[in-house]
């Protein structure tokens, strides 16, 4: 692997080992037998367990696996593979991995380059080590990324939380970020049958933020509709989103009732570049 990996104690480099990391300052981080690394400090961690538990890894993993965001990934596939194609060994970081559907369907598209997962979420990262056993998988967290500067020439984002701070400090010069967020209309079919009132989701609001050394440079929809044939794939849906959090009983109960589902998927792709 040619990324530097950074201490995230102490911000110098960390050299890997045959059973983990260590920095010149003795920061030891060891490596799980499955091959990921957790680079997330116990006093970084904001709970004892971030991210997503192992309940919505489980039916996320289900979820993915039946191909219901295929489309999803070719967009992916599509918008990373122009940017790369001239790069002998192309750096792809995954912010936000999830247990890494996305980063294997990308890493698919290409023979060669350097791929990197990353998510807060220990069972995450946990799946994703399972999916491919040749990836680099860490535990971290996208607003203390353990990378040295100017690693990536891509870093992509799929309904995670951006750091543009902390992006910009890893790409490449002219590197690019591809963005995935939610359209208006998402899930929307989902969104009514749990609640009584529905508001379309709020768009283009991570990328109005952008600080001067990023650009967008274009978005476009990824759309589709899911015919979600049982309860199980609906209700793995409603785990993988936001609004498992804060589903009442009875509306889950009433979701629980339905036994298939056509589904509306409304995205948007943002392709952002560093200018500096």
């Amino acid at each position: 692997m040619s990324i530097q990996l950074r201490c995230p104690a102490c911000h110098n480099e960390l050299a890997l080992q045959a059973k983990g990391a260590c920095c010149e300052n003795n920061h030891q981080f060891d490596r799980a037998k499955q091959g990921y690394l957790n680079l997330l400090p116990s006093h970084k961690m904001r709970s004892k367990t971030p991210g997503d538990d192992k309940t919505m890894v489980q039916a996320r993993t289900r979820f993915l696996n039946d191909g219901y965001y295929q489309p999803v990934a070719q967009a992916l596939r599509n918008a990373i593979k122009p940017l790369v194609d001239h790069q002998k060994v192309p750096c792809i970081l995954d912010a936000g991995c999830g247990e890494g559907y996305y980063t294997t369907e990308v890493r698919r598209e290409f023979v060669r380059g350097d791929f990197c997962g990353l998510d807060i979420s220990k069972p995450a990262i946990l799946a994703s080590s399972k999916r491919d056993k040749t990836m680099t998988w860490l535990v971290g967290s996208v607003v203390d990324l353990p990378f040295m500067d100017q690693q990536f020439d891509v870093i992509i984002s799929v309904f995670s939380r951006c750091d543009w701070q902390e992006f910009t400090r890893v790409l490449k010069p002219g590197g690019h970020i591809i963005m995935l967020a939610p359209g208006k209309e998402h899930l929307l079919e989902l969104r009514q049958a749990i609640y009584e009132q529905v508001r379309p989701y709020p768009v283009d609001k991570q990328v109005e933020q952008l600080p001067d050394a990023l650009r967008l440079i274009e978005s476009q929809p990824v759309s589709c509709v899911m015919h979600l044939p049982d309860t199980q794939a609906i209700m793995d849906l409603l785990a993988m989103t936001p609004h498992y959090w804060h589903v009442k009983p009875d509306q889950k109960a009433r979701l629980q009732q339905l036994q298939q589902l056509s589904c509306r998927l409304d995205m948007k792709l943002y392709r952002i570049q560093k200018t500096e």
